[in-house]
């Protein structure tokens, strides 16, 4: 494909993106005027950093693709390209802390992806099949089917868990090569040239960016938020998962989240030796603070000689004696979210004193229908109550969801999606019976469905607008969507049914 196309679509990627930001911030206009019976207008921003140089904006890229796309490709071709330097912006985590990536140009983001998919399709075969991240033929959800099939059933094994500290900054540059060179990765001179030009950017702020100012002696340090980092990541990680593999211990590595286990004590430890040692080769030292080393994994109130966890986490699942479900950040999030949901239906214009008493009409509370229709759409996509639940009977097929739920196919823990459930009814019921009690002390006292539901009643409701139309109001549920899209992974596996950038994308990005 010629470069031009590629540089257009990414540009397009990057326009639809912002575009539907923009749509989804005047459907939420709407809905509040609709609610409030005055105008709202939220406000739309574009990405600071598009200010910074017009490189970084899309809409000012494709106006000029054609030109751009001429001058990198004779750079290319002279071994003369040098990206231009990226700007840092922070990423929240999970933990309330914060991640310093970079942004790169649209044009250097186009040929970065480029010579990240050369590279990859060449040398894809040198990684360990145990290494998930990053590659085109395995996922997250691939790394979670393996640690889940060598944990089940299993009454005690040795875990160790670590984690690096700033694993991306801190990658020697002169280690990357030696292991490309010595190992048999296979990287033309314009690649080279290329992987050097982007090891050498310089990560500058917004407000004084300099475009080619370069890092003098760099040499360690891979810049996030570009895609050729993604595959020197696992370069720098290979001798490690080599090493892993003849020790005979099992493990996962998603990045620098790495999990190893073993029946044998003495095999894991000598495993967790070998991670501190390489680990000071690659020159990223490991987070004692965030690892949780060496102990043995058993169900609870087991007695054990040692340090034991009846629990662990990896990537955005968890695994312990009832099966595989969902870490408890991913949980928190999910929660957060739909408190949010409900919040801003049912309770925050009475609050501020802009709900209109034209929501509630002589038929149904119209703000808790657009809740319940907006927690089902978080959770579900598209489906509707009566779709899913023709796609459990088997009277229906699916292979793509597009809710919440779909970053999370592999959820076989029943008991937790039935925890969430009913915190789910309860939290509605509790806010719905706050709402009412507001609105009465305004004077209101006649009140349609749902309120005065029990909450049993809730998770069943139904009613008919004043034509007779049936408004089905029954509860969203976690069970039901979760066994939908397990059903859906067995039968086609969780890479054509779930999120293809897995449950780490949604930790960090949604």
């Amino acid at each position: 494909m010629p470069f031009e196309d590629d540089l257009l679509a990414e540009c397009r990627k990057l326009i639809l993106r912002h575009e539907q930001y923009a749509q989804d911030i005047r459907d939420d206009d709407d809905r509040r005027s609709d609610r409030t019976g005055r105008p709202h207008r939220g406000t739309v921003h574009r990405p600071s950093y598009w200010s910074a140089d017009r490189a970084f904006n899309p809409y000012k890229v494709r106006s000029s693709a054609t030109s751009i796309a001429y001058a990198i490709q004779r750079a290319l071709a002279a071994g003369q390209y040098a990206p231009y330097n990226p700007i840092a912006y922070e990423v929240p985590k999970g933990d309330g802390a914060t991640r310093r990536v970079s942004v790169f140009p649209v044009a250097d983001a186009t040929v970065s992806r480029r010579v990240y998919k050369s590279l990859l399709e060449k040398n894809q075969a040198r990684f360990s099949s145990y290494s998930f991240a990053y590659r085109s033929d395995l996922s997250a959800h691939d790394a979670i089917r393996h640690i889940s099939s060598e944990l089940n059933g299993r009454d005690r094994v040795f875990l160790a868990e670590y984690d690096f500290t700033k694993f991306f900054d801190s990658i020697s540059h002169d280690y990357v090569w030696r292991i490309i060179k010595d190992h048999g990765f296979l990287v033309s001179p314009l690649e080279k040239n290329v992987l050097d030009s982007f090891l050498t950017t310089n990560l500058q702020s917004q407000g004084s960016y300099q475009r080619l100012e370069r890092c003098a002696e760099k040499d360690f340090g891979l810049p996030q938020g570009t895609s050729i980092s993604l595959f020197l990541a696992n370069v720098a990680a290979w001798e490690l998962d080599r090493t892993l593999e003849r020790l005979g211990v099992g493990f996962a590595r998603y990045a620098d989240d790495t999990l190893i286990w073993s029946n044998d004590y003495s095999l894991i430890c000598k495993a967790s030796d070998t991670l501190s040692s390489i680990s000071q080769k690659i020159g990223a030292e490991l987070n004692f603070r965030k690892s949780h080393g060496i102990s043995i994994f058993t169900p609870e109130g087991t007695p054990v000689e040692l340090k034991s966890k009846a629990c662990v986490e990896f990537v955005g699942y968890k695994f312990d004696s009832r099966g595989t479900g969902m870490r408890a950040s991913a949980v928190a999030r999910i929660k957060r979210r739909i408190s949010y949901l409900i919040w801003v239906n049912l309770l925050e214009p009475l609050t501020s004193g802009e709900n209109s008493p034209s929501r509630l009409t002589p038929t149904i509370d119209r703000d808790y229908q657009v809740m319940l229709w907006q927690i089902r759409r978080y959770l579900y996509g598209d489906l509707s109550e009566k779709k899913l639940r023709r796609l459990i009977s088997g009277r229906a097929r699916r292979i793509h969801f597009p809710g919440v739920m779909a970053y999370f196919p592999l959820v076989s823990d029943i008991s937790q999606l039935k925890e969430l459930d009913g915190w789910l009814a309860h939290t509605i019921w509790t806010s719905l019976n706050k709402r009412r009690r507001i609105l009465m002390s305004r004077g209101i006292h006649d009140f349609p469905i749902p309120h005065g539901l029990s909450e049993s009643q809730l998770l069943k409701a139904r009613t008919r607008t004043k034509d007779g139309v049936e408004i089905d109001l029954r509860m969203p549920s976690f069970v039901r969507i979760g066994t939908c899209i397990n059903q859906a992974a067995t039968a086609h596996g969780p890479n054509a049914v779930g999120r293809k950038s897995g449950p780490l994308h949604y930790e960090y990005d949604i």
